[in-house]
């Protein structure tokens, strides 16, 4: 019979300026047999024995956040001793480093360190959260992860409900001092006021920066100069606090749940997302910390029965109507790149080309990679529903493929994107070709059918011969989608936001 060989020793976790946190371990592998009386097996030396005969490091051994690991044969698993300071991310990593599956946390105070007292000036900080908000209401949330004297603000969006006037609370926010603030994606009601806030630094992804950028430069605006980018799993740290993005599904191109760690504690922050998109979930939940302290959560469909279809589900329902003949045009939201790309591959199923307006082909564009856009796509065309000039007009004149109306009604089968401020369009369209028998595919949230502008636009192509049908899906969680992600991170307190239900655990 082969004989199990366990690994335990100690280690120190040693500041780093480029992965915030570097590993330092001495272990030694023993077989089961060779337990104490009381069933343990421990490293024979202690941290000052250890500390003694590392080379490079110097000054005092205590001066470090520190642990042991040993095992208990029979229970058989390993137990973990780390200072509270050593992320919950760090004590995953030691625990591949020892190769172990199985083990207890415990926080023992015999492995405080000098570092974080004097640090912190003799104090032990708590790692906590301040929903400001988002408890009772959809979208616009407001959240303050605070650590000691660290203080950042996690979205900073408008609320959507507030025209152009802002709130007393967002004019708070935008005068209090902040660490940082950090934005999990670009919708409005989440990096709405970002512009505003030029005192601190300012954290969103890579890729919703470059849609932001498309945005400002389409109106005319600059971005404020104190905006930073993060990439999917490359943490970085804000006076104390770790911050790891991990890059999720969501109708935002770009979007991230966010993991806070500091003094021991975690608190994951999902944004909003979910699974039943077209990136892999299966990818994000290894990826994902087994347990936090805390989980916010949200919950914007908690307690509907509305079914949630996937994104390949609605490529087919598309590839139905585009089947049929007649153009096709698609009200959708111009930077939805999972709908986007959804349209565009049931165009090429059905030999159509994809017509984007001036603005969409900017967003295609600023988003890059495999989305379908006029710059790089022979099948995808950019057009102007309306006379454009300045700044507008240059950037649509940059764009590799481009067609005027004229082209539209000679070329072959097409679908187009649309929006409902393009009624002029289209009545001047249907006097160039008939639209009788023409489907529009509307494919947003039905609220927003309420709105004037859409609904004359709804009205409008209904007088023109047009037939409207709904082909959409929700860009956030289902009931199941936030249950999966339950079984998947434990924690010890779950908390819904961007949700007007109490959906708790």
């Amino acid at each position: 019979m082969e004989l199990k060989m366990v690994s335990v020793g100690i280690f120190w976790v040693i500041p780093d300026e480029v992965s915030g946190q570097r590993i330092l371990e001495f272990k030694k592998d023993y077989g089961v047999s060779d337990a104490d009386r009381n069933g343990f097996i421990n490293y024979p030396y202690s941290h000052y024995e250890t500390w003694c005969g590392v080379n490079g490091l110097g000054g005092d051994c205590y001066k470090y956040p520190r642990g042991r690991v040993i095992y208990n044969a029979k229970l058989g698993k390993h137990r973990i001793f780390a200072d509270e300071c050593v992320w919950q991310s760090t004590i995953e990593n030691i625990a591949k480093l020892f190769d172990i599956e199985d083990y207890e946390l415990y926080r023992d105070e015999h492995y405080v360190c000098s570092f974080c007292s004097v640090r912190r000036g003799g104090e032990r900080p708590t790692l906590n959260y301040n929903i400001l908000r988002g408890r009772n209401k959809i979208g616009e949330n407001l959240i303050e992860i605070t650590y000691g004297k660290t203080k950042i603000l996690v979205e900073l969006g408008k609320a959507l409900d507030g025209g152009d006037e802002l709130s007393d609370l967002e004019k708070t926010v935008l005068n209090t001092k902040y660490n940082a603030v950090v934005a999990s994606h670009y919708h409005a009601d989440h990096a709405g006021l970002i512009e505003y806030k030029t005192d601190c630094p300012i954290y969103i992804g890579s890729g919703a920066y470059r849609i932001l950028q498309a945005m400002n430069e389409y109106r005319a605006k600059r971005m404020p100069n104190n905006i930073t980018t993060y990439k999917n799993g490359k943490a970085f740290t804000v006076d104390g606090v770790r911050i790891t993005p991990f890059l999720c599904d969501h109708s935002a191109f770009d979007s991230y749940m966010l993991l806070f760690e500091a003094g021991g504690k975690s608190i994951l922050y999902t944004g909003d997302f979910r699974f039943h998109g077209r990136k892999d979930k299966d990818k994000l939940l290894a990826a994902l910390p087994k347990y936090v302290n805390v989980l916010i959560h949200e919950g914007t469909n908690a307690g509907s029965d509305k079914p949630c279809f996937t994104e390949s589900e609605l490529e087919d329902r598309l590839v139905d109507i585009m089947s049929k003949n007649g153009p096709v045009f698609v009200i959708q939201s111009a930077t939805n790149m999972d709908r986007l790309v959804s349209v565009y591959r049931a165009a090429k199923r059905t030999n159509r080309i994809l017509y984007e307006d001036n603005y969409a082909a900017l967003m295609t564009c600023a988003a890059g990679g495999k989305i379908p856009r006029p710059d790089v796509f022979s099948d995808v065309y950019a057009y102007t529903p309306r006379y454009i000039g300045g700044r507008r007009k240059d950037l649509f004149l940059e764009l590799e493929n481009k067609r005027g109306i004229r082209d539209v009604v000679r070329g072959k089968k097409f679908v187009m994107i649309v929006r409902a401020s393009m009624l002029g369009y289209m009545q001047k369209l249907s006097k160039a070709m008939s639209l009788t028998g023409a489907t529009l595919v509307y494919s947003m949230w039905s609220g927003y059918k309420s709105d004037p502008t859409t609904a004359e636009f709804l009205r409008g192509v209904g007088d023109m011969g047009v037939d409207t049908v709904d082909v959409h899906t929700s860009g956030h969680a289902s009931n199941g989608d936030i249950l999966l992600l339950k079984q998947t991170v434990s924690a010890g307190e779950y908390v819904a936001v961007h949700t007007c239900v109490d959906c708790g655990q």
